[in-house]
């Protein structure tokens, strides 16, 4: 992987995802110190990295306008400003990083990422965060039809459930085109510019999973 060419990108890791909370994912503190490993080595290669953060302001709910119709104030997310929409201290931006303050699920939409990206000539996204089957996955989406190659870490993304984890990581595994699911060694030995194994993504739906098969493909990737 050409990491000139290279960027991390850290998808809503906050607070309201933490056990106790509104949102709470199943494995959070591993996928923290797994992302902080993550993080740690990006910094090291040179390699930038973009926290995508979930913020919406009361005149920005326009993302999330039909939740608004069925939330009670508990489960209201991404509230700017608020200690639950504060990226969680183990993986917080350090100077130099960059924060793109989203409020869409997509890291994308409304933002400047993309010209971000393409302005530091971006070809290649590692990708981590929460949650796997929302905003992971519309950002991972976006980021495939802007033409970035995509890289997801099995083990430093999370969801409510394993299952919509595993589901949400073989939907998108599905559809990745040229980039691929890597382990976290793997994603740390891309890092240090070494050669790397893991699955990559060689022809559309691979995997027209079954209730019965879902843990199977997901473990072999």
């Amino acid at each position: 992987m050409n990491l000139t060419a290279t960027a991390l990108l850290v998808i809503d890791l906050q607070n309201e995802y933490r056990p106790g909370a509104a949102w709470p994912v199943v494995g959070y503190d591993a996928v923290l110190a797994n992302t902080a490993r993550l993080i740690e080595a990006a910094r090291a290669a040179g390699v930038p990295v973009f926290h995508a953060q979930a913020w919406v302001k009361p005149e920005e709910r326009d993302g999330y306008a039909r939740q608004e119709e069925i939330l009670t104030e508990e489960f209201r997310s991404a509230v700017a400003d608020s200690e639950g929409a504060q990226i969680c201290a183990e993986v917080a931006a350090l100077p130099g990083d960059i924060v793109i303050q989203k409020h869409w699920p997509s890291a994308f939409r409304s933002t400047d990422l993309s010209q971000r990206l393409a302005a530091l000539g971006i070809e290649n996204l590692i990708v981590a965060g929460v949650l796997t089957d929302s905003c992971v996955t519309a950002s991972v989406f976006d980021a495939v039809y802007e033409g970035f190659r995509v890289w997801l870490v099995k083990e430093a993304c999370g969801s409510m459930t394993e299952a919509m984890h595993r589901t949400g990581m073989l939907d998108m595994a599905n559809r990745l085109y040229g980039g691929g699911i890597l382990r976290l060694p793997e994603a740390l030995t891309a890092l240090a510019g070494q050669p790397f194994d893991g699955w990559r993504c060689t022809r559309p739906v691979e995997f027209a999973y079954t209730l019965e098969t879902v843990n199977r493909i997901y473990e072999a990737l």
